[in-house]
């Protein structure tokens, strides 16, 4: 659901509306001070040609807007990889306030309050996570070497090692990214997916039409995660490339765009 406050634009997710303990949202491009084309106006990637201090402004009103301090954010940073971070509050202001003391890292988990744990995305699949029964939360960065990777039902074996979670106490949403009527891909890489997913040839995750072949990560990354027992799945309907005023599109913009944020914090 898209709502507003304020002039910023963000959207949040019905499946984690009953959880009065954490807050999150995923950006627009809406709210913001970037006056680049390209860019405007809620830019909140740092590695894209806008200024630092628009960047920052930008996380000072989008931060505002959810009540969430912008010192208690803590960064992925993201290599298109399946490694995951345990943040604490020691990583508060990681990658914003704080530099960056490690790297190779698409997702994070936490069970502690007050840390914004944080994932980028401009097409890429982004999943945030909440164990309802222990209050523990992740957020991953899923791309198209991610997913292939396995990192969204790695997240699960993780929280279970961790914080014993039992994946009939957790809610996912899967949020805004590029989807299959717009994420055409090589030959190759299609049967490097259908040969490596059971059962996705000629569904909604993988299909050729018209001699093209199409993947939608957003479920693929769904069927994973149902595998790992996770049942309660909300996946987003916006597709960033045919959304492209409004969400940040890498592949409709040819590479001239700004990154989206997508937050997730215990209270």
């Amino acid at each position: 659901m898209i709502l507003k406050n304020g002039n910023v634009e963000y959207i949040q997710y019905e499946i984690f509306e009953n959880f009065d303990f954490i807050k999150h949202a995923s950006s627009t491009r809406v709210g913001g001070v970037s006056n680049t084309d390209y860019l405007s106006s809620m830019n909140l990637g740092f590695k894209t040609d806008d200024t630092k201090e628009n960047v920052v402004k930008n996380y000072e009103i989008f931060c505002g807007a959810l009540n969430i301090d912008i010192n208690d954010i803590v960064f992925s940073s993201q290599f298109h990889n399946d490694n995951i971070k345990i943040a604490t509050k020691i990583d508060r202001g990681k990658g914003i306030t704080k530099s960056l003391d490690y790297e190779d890292v698409d997702a994070l988990i936490t069970n502690e309050t007050n840390v914004a744990l944080t994932v980028f995305s401009a097409d890429c699949v982004p999943i945030l996570y909440v164990d309802s029964k222990n209050k523990v939360i992740g957020a991953a960065h899923c791309g198209w070497r991610g997913t292939f990777k396995g990192l969204a039902a790695k997240v699960i074996k993780k929280m279970q090692d961790k914080f014993n979670t039992n994946p009939d106490d957790v809610y996912v949403a899967i949020c805004p990214a590029i989807k299959s009527c717009c994420y055409e891909v090589s030959k190759e890489l299609y049967i490097d997916f259908i040969s490596k997913f059971d059962n996705i040839e000629n569904t909604e995750c993988a299909f050729i039409k018209n001699g093209k072949y199409y993947l939608d990560l957003q479920y693929i990354n769904k069927k994973e995660l149902e595998k790992t027992g996770v049942k309660n799945i909300e996946v987003s309907s916006l597709c960033t490339s045919c959304n492209s005023d409004y969400l940040f599109s890498h592949r409709k913009s040819g590479g001239k765009r700004g990154i989206m944020a997508h937050i997730i914090e215990l209270i």
